[in-house]
Order: structure tokens, then C-alpha cells, then sequence
């Protein structure tokens, strides 16, 4: 079994970001200057993927209109605190079974699953 990760930047919408940013600043630390987001697709597969089979898998996990925000690196490399908010290792979210299932009614076999969490970069102002 491998595990592999694709991101997709950014997590949120500004609108929602700026709302974001504005409750983390009331409720955890007004020194919290600036939030970045993405979304982590976490890929556990039963054998490695060819490279035709990775760009099946991208392709079914990339936004159509921002098809250049989509990676295999995270965009969240400046410096702060990460934080990765998922579901729990231990059960498969109903998301997961339902893109499992997409991934293979494409031919994607080696699928096993396939979860989404969000990343948080929380820049801070010291």
C-alpha cells in the first residue's frame, strides 16, 4: 500500500477566508494576521499508479476553471503553524466511498481511498 497527496489551493473563497480570519482573530489571538488554505487529498492505493493513471487521478480531482491550482506539493511553505483538519484515520467518510467509487468506474482499481482534510497556515504577527 502507498499513500499519496495532491493539493489544491486555495481551500477557501476570500470571502470566506476574510470571515475565517476575522473569528480566529476574536476567538484564539488578534495576532493572527493572515490565514492560507488549502485542500490535502490524502490517496491510499493498493499498488503504485503509472503515470497515465495519475493524470486520470488529477484529472477527476481538479477544479475545471483552476486547473493550475491543483499539485503534488503543498502551497503552504511559508513560515507559521499548519494546522490539518480531517477526518479519523479509523472510518471512511461517505465522501470517500463516493469518490472511490468514481475513481473506479474510471479504471482507477488500485484505488483504496481517498480522503480530503483542509490545511490552515495561521501567520502571526509577534
Amino acid at each position: 500500500m502507498s499513500l499519496l497527496h495532491f493539493f489544491r489551493t486555495p481551500g477557501f473563497s476570500p470571502a470566506q477566508q476574510h470571515t475565517l480570519l476575522q473569528k480566529v482573530q476574536q476567538q484564539v489571538s488578534p495576532q493572527i494576521q493572515d490565514i492560507e488554505t488549502e485542500h490535502c487529498f490524502n490517496i491510499q492505493t493498493s499498488s503504485p499508479l503509472t503515470t497515465d493513471q495519475q493524470n486520470l487521478l488529477a484529472w477527476l480531482l481538479r477544479e475545471t476553471f483552476e486547473a493550475d491550482q491543483f499539485t503534488n506539493r503543498s502551497s503552504l511553505t511559508e513560515s507559521g503553524t499548519l494546522l490539518e483538519v480531517g477526518p479519523r484515520m479509523n472510518f471512511s467518510t461517505a465522501w470517500s466511498t463516493n469518490a472511490t467509487a468514481i475513481c473506479h468506474a474510471c479504471g482507477l482499481l488500485q484505488i483504496v481511498r481517498i480522503e480530503r482534510s483542509r490545511r490552515y497556515l495561521l501567520k502571526a504577527d509577534l
